[in-house]
């Protein structure tokens, strides 16, 4: 029987076969700026051109007649920035107009968008960014670190608000390949020299913040061996709790001497990190913990280029071979492998609330039970409540909180349950009737109108019915939200 795996792996087009000739499939004629669109500079004979894969349409490359030492599109929209020895140019293929240019004073070295309006300009000494708004020249950012000195720079990163901004380098040292990066913050105006060969921001929800905390994960491979760090970069934001730094061993074969990291990508929707090797290895982490939940090799050839596959929540690239690879976590299957095969059910556990996944419905039954079984009822009310797929969100769940006793000083375990569930989300039909009971007996009716109007309960005919004997006005309000019409015209008669 094959064994389940964590990961689904995809390849969605072969270059060569939509006729990319092979002699072009590499970093220097191949750029990937999204998963919107591969641009890719052929020259044959004398003859120029630069194709453009829109990958909603694999099977209709667009051929443009240009020469220019680089391509790069739009990471959302048909706008292409070429560039031919100092000159800029910025065109959008669709309106077949010039958008803006630019003659840079220094060699451009590497460039990259890095949102749907801005590109980053590198040079030997000095980072750019140029607007392609308006008639904006290109502003300095930062100067370059001399760590990155004769370095070849291969990538360059910013967060979500563009306050931290990562440079990227390699170079060959002692016949192996050393990674150098420089790190700056934008508030503070200072860089910090690292070494590391790929890196990523990714905001992350840690459980019980207000507000996701701005994550920096690089890794390195040096004489020692390999190392993962994810760490925070500036001040938590008010009222966080800060991240927990984490440092992990990168495991590499021994197959692999010369191995290295090439590319990082994280999905913040999942909370894992992507890393992918020079020997087509990827490696799949937790990014709260750390732990490496699966690592294998993907491809025999080099991953030269990568982004974040967005339909997904994954990573995809393109290899030396010109074969279009996704992977992304299985959601059916990576909550069951971190149980069974890594034995850890505790992040089994995480891993199914924070992505809202099946695969531990018994984890959670057995945690609720012995929770429940200790007297613990606000932890086990918060295992019921953050259970996937609201499996523990039923009327025998409600039942079993209705016959606990009430301790002296303290809410009722059923009202605790329900106010932890007011918290994240929507009460169900159940949940609605069976809150609005004690609710209504203390004539708190102010409490359900509010709740009504936050969107908290869901309103059926029997809530309208349970509520009508006590706030007629209020029974009316559930009666229209339900969309009960005969109710409606009977309460307005009566």
């Amino acid at each position: 029987m094959a064994q389940v795996m964590p990961i689904r792996f995809q390849e969605h087009i072969q270059l060569t076969n939509i006729g990319i000739n092979s002699a072009n499939i590499g970093f220097s004629n191949i750029t990937m700026e999204s998963d919107k669109f591969i641009c890719i500079r052929e020259k044959n004979g004398d003859q120029s051109q630069v194709v453009i894969v829109d990958m909603a349409d694999t099977a209709n490359p667009m051929r443009r007649p240009i020469s220019a030492d680089s391509a790069i599109m739009n990471p959302s929209s048909k706008v292409i920035a070429l560039k031919a020895g100092k000159t800029l140019q910025i065109f959008n293929l669709e309106m077949k107009s010039k958008i803006k240019a630019h003659v840079s004073n220094e060699d451009v070295i590497f460039w990259k968008w890095i949102s749907v309006n801005t590109i980053a300009l590198v040079t030997e000494n000095t980072v750019y960014h140029w607007p392609m708004e308006g008639d904006a020249l290109p502003q300095k950012v930062f100067d370059r670190h001399s760590n990155l000195k004769g370095c070849q720079i291969i990538n360059y990163r910013t967060d979500e608000a563009m306050k931290w901004l990562l440079l990227v380098g390699i170079s060959a040292q002692q016949q192996r390949v050393v990674g150098a990066m420089q790190l700056y913050s934008v508030e503070r105006n200072v860089s910090q020299p690292i070494e590391g060969h790929a890196a990523t921001f990714v905001p992350f929800q840690v459980e019980g913040n207000k507000s996701p905390s701005n994550v920096f994960a690089f890794s390195v491979r040096n004489q020692t061996g390999g190392k993962l760090h994810i760490i925070e970069v500036g001040a938590p934001a008010e009222g966080n709790a800060n991240f927990a730094k984490k440092t992990v061993d990168v495991f590499f074969p021994a197959e692999a001497p010369n191995d290295f990291p090439v590319a990082m990508q994280a999905s913040k929707e999942h909370g894992l990190i992507y890393m992918i090797t020079k020997y087509g290895y990827i490696h799949l982490y937790d990014i709260e913990s750390g732990t490496c939940i699966y690592m294998n090799r993907i491809s025999g050839d080099t991953i030269f280029v990568t982004a974040p596959h967005e339909a997904s929540n994954g990573i995809i690239g393109v290899n030396r071979k010109g074969q279009v690879l996704s992977v992304s976590i299985d959601e059916d299957n990576i909550v069951g492998y971190i149980t069974n095969q890594l034995k850890n059910p505790e992040l089994a556990l995480k891993i199914s609330v924070r992505c809202n996944l099946a695969g531990a419905e018994e984890l959670f039954v057995r945690r609720f039970n012995m929770l429940f079984g200790q007297g613990q009822y606000s932890e086990a009310a918060k295992v019921a409540a953050n259970a996937p797929k609201g499996i523990l969100r039923t009327p025998q769940t409600i039942q079993r909180f209705q016959q606990c006793p009430t301790q002296p000083g303290q809410a009722s375990p059923l009202l605790q349950y329900f106010s932890i569930l007011l918290e994240t989300s929507q009460l169900n039909k159940a949940e609605s009737l069976e809150l609005a009971r004690p609710v209504l007996q203390q004539g708190r009716n102010q409490l359900l109108e509010k709740w009504l109007v936050e969107g908290k309960l869901e309103c059926s005919e029997e809530l309208g019915d349970l509520i009508k004997a006590h706030d007629t006005t209020l029974a009316l309000s559930v009666y229209l939200r339900a969309n009960i019409p005969q109710k409606v015209t009977q309460t307005f008669c009566n």
